[in-house]
């Protein structure tokens, strides 16, 4: 699926600039580096122009975060882990700065959790366990592999011959929403008593599940420098 999804969207793009080629005049359609910060992460963006109002980009995003600590007599580890590729089209309407972007990321976003029960009681679902039924409890939240991409932004080099610019953007990452799964250790329990414990995670899982459902989109803040060949 992802695969095709790559070729659907490349071959239009590379066939078009064999008779899209305008008038290229005094444009400079070098080929820049673009390091930037973003909501997704640190990155690193590579780009061409190809005709005066149309070029590619490509690029990749990452950033982690972990995170200790303690509440309620569990003590957890939570862990961030931002990562993605990406591959551009943009539109310079006005053959400028300013375009319009559409593309996709390969998306690896995920978000986890690890808690141990240090308290004597602690409830999940409708019934109340203790550290020595329950003696862990584990969470993921992952999302659409393939996401789809929509925004706009500008690039200060952009058919100019400067070596050094800004490059800023702002869009939508159609992620879907975070699906989540959960973990235990529930050792401390005969198999009955196991069973019974299925059934309250996934009370619990539905609940946070239809909570999550709203979070479909991923906003794309990016900023940085650029620099041109």
């Amino acid at each position: 699926m992802i695969k095709k999804s790559i070729l659907i969207f490349l071959i239009p793009v590379l066939c078009s600039t064999s008779f899209l080629q305008a008038d290229d005049g005094d444009y400079h359609l070098g080929f820049r580096i673009a390091p930037r910060v973003s909501t997704l992460g640190g990155g690193l963006e590579v780009a061409k122009g190809l005709t005066p109002w149309f070029g590619l980009r490509g690029g990749v995003n990452y950033f982690t975060y972990d995170y200790n600590g303690k509440e309620s007599d569990i003590e957890y580890d939570l862990n961030l882990e931002l990562k993605s590729f990406g591959l551009f089209a943009d539109v310079h309407p006005f053959k400028q700065a300013f375009r319009i972007s559409a593309g996709f990321l390969i998306n690896g976003n995920e978000f986890s959790g690890r808690g141990k029960i240090t308290g004597t009681s602690f409830e999940i679902g409708d019934r109340t366990y203790n550290s020595s039924e329950v003696k862990s409890l584990g969470f993921d939240l992952s999302y659409n592999t393939f996401a789809p991409y929509l925004g706009i932004g500008f690039d200060t080099t952009f058919g100019d011959d400067d070596r050094w610019g800004f490059v800023f953007d702002l869009g939508i990452l159609f992620s879907g929403s975070p699906e989540a799964s959960f973990s235990y250790d529930d050792s401390g329990l005969n198999s009955s008593q196991q069973a019974i414990l299925r059934g309250e995670v996934e009370k619990e899982k539905k609940e946070i599940q239809d909570s999550l459902d709203d979070f479909e989109f991923w906003p794309v803040l990016s900023a940085g420098l650029v620099y041109q060949f």
